[in-house]
């Protein structure tokens, strides 16, 4: 089976030295407010976050914009979460952040995440953007086709990476 399909049904076969291991079946889900605990804890291995992912008022971010975050769910543990934010001023989708936790990294996780945004973007036919902060970010979205765009950069100074909506069909 080729990998692209295995990243579709939600199934990785690979190690975290990208070599063959055993199945492993996660799923990309919306968060619910009972996540928020656990969302959080994922943030925590980010030491360069903003305060407001983190303790209650991390929580309390989650629990009053649940709709904002999507997951890496593998068997009922948060391994990966995305955050996508509709720009609508600017008629764009925007990923806002994604974080793996350490023992779940390179492990397709946070490329399953981006699949969907890819795929939301897609059916609202809009351009989905990023603004990768570190060069592995930069490289995992230039490896899902996602060009820069030149001049444009973040409040951070990070440049702007972009994705066409039109690029996949909308399911």
């Amino acid at each position: 089976m080729p990998r692209r399909a295995l990243e579709k049904a939600g199934r990785i076969f690979l190690d975290e030295n990208g070599e063959g291991a055993a199945e492993v079946t996660f799923k990309i889900r919306k968060a619910s407010t009972e996540d928020a605990e656990a969302i959080v804890e994922v943030f925590d291995h980010v030491p360069f976050l903003k305060d407001c992912y983190r303790g209650e008022a991390g929580i309390s971010l989650v629990e009053n914009n649940p709709h904002i975050f999507w997951l890496a769910d593998l068997d009922g543990r948060v391994a990966s979460v995305m955050i996508v934010q509709r720009k609508y001023d600017f008629g764009r989708l925007e990923i806002s952040l994604i974080v793996t936790k350490p023992e779940f990294r390179r492990r397709d996780y946070a490329r399953g995440l981006i699949h969907k945004a890819k795929q939301i973007a897609a059916n609202d036919k809009v351009d989905l953007v990023v603004y990768p902060e570190n060069d592995i970010s930069r490289d995992l979205f230039i490896s899902e086709q996602f060009s820069l765009v030149r001049g444009v950069r973040s409040e951070e100074g990070h440049p702007m990476y972009k994705f066409s909506g039109t690029q996949i069909e909308p399911r």
